[in-house]
């Protein structure tokens, strides 16, 4: 059981650091994690094992922000005990992800996926915890669900879902996670354009290849120069906005 999360280990120490609001760190080699020190990453899980090394990072790494959870992709594989075990990593973690629904992949499980996404949303307002969410092609469901659960922080990871819906999203506290792959995905800076300020998060995804684009936090930088010039602002005001929209996502819950 972690006794002590990183964060709280020492806030002044981490307040100027870039973060990364989405990364799957579980599947780096271990050389790898240790250059990425100098980011805040919300380290997020796809199943029971990978949970299990994600809080195991983060007890070795004070830069490391533990969510646990089972991805909508891999539900077919995990059965209730499962859920159980993720329900109790869940206390000494710092939110549930990567969870959510997916109409475009794996909708023969739809309905366990819907199933799957509730019992975890349910265990984010038990312990009220953040979720860190997937949902492709299902936007405006997931968000009816997460509502229905009044959990006490969502981001929408990789938003590419309607325009007219991202403000919604910010209407209810929530946020919205640019990936870098705005540098080459047209719509994303569309989202990037529509988001406000106090509701937009940074993301890698990593690792992740993405149309010849390698994905890890080391990316961030790029990605921050390129919203910040969506947005008609300052690099290091960005880096600020975007640093105090982390630490509200993810630690000053309501």
């Amino acid at each position: 059981m972690m006794s002590e999360l990183p964060f709280y280990r020492s806030c002044s120490a981490v307040r100027d650091m870039l973060t990364d609001a989405h990364c799957h760190l579980h599947e780096f080699s271990d050389d790898e994690i240790g250059k990425f020190g100098d980011i805040l990453i919300a380290a997020v899980s796809d199943d029971v094992e990978s949970s299990r090394r994600t809080m195991s990072l983060a007890e070795d790494n004070r830069n490391v922000f533990p969510f646990v959870g089972i991805h909508p992709w891999n539900v077919q594989e995990v059965d209730v005990e499962g859920l159980r075990k993720i329900e109790r990593m869940a206390a000494d973690a710092i939110g549930l992800g990567e969870i959510g629904i997916d109409r475009r992949y794996h909708r023969e499980a739809w309905e366990k996926q819907v199933a799957f996404f509730e019992a975890q949303l349910e265990v984010a307002r038990e312990y009220g915890k953040p979720v860190n969410l997937h949902c492709l092609d299902s936007w405006r469901s997931c968000l009816d669900i997460v509502l229905k659960y009044d959990v006490p922080s969502a981001v929408f990871h990789w938003y590419n879902g309607p325009i007219e819906l991202i403000e919604e999203i910010g209407s209810y506290g929530y946020y919205v996670s640019i990936n870098a792959a705005i540098k080459i995905q047209e719509k994303h800076k569309e989202v990037a354009k529509a988001v406000r300020l106090r509701r937009l998060l940074l993301e890698s995804d990593g690792p992740y290849d993405y149309r010849g684009l390698r994905l890890t936090p080391k990316v961030i930088p790029e990605a921050m120069g390129i919203v910040a010039g969506i947005k008609g602002i300052r690099g290091q005001d960005l880096e600020m906005i975007v640093h105090e929209n982390f630490a509200h996502a993810f630690l000053s819950l309501k």
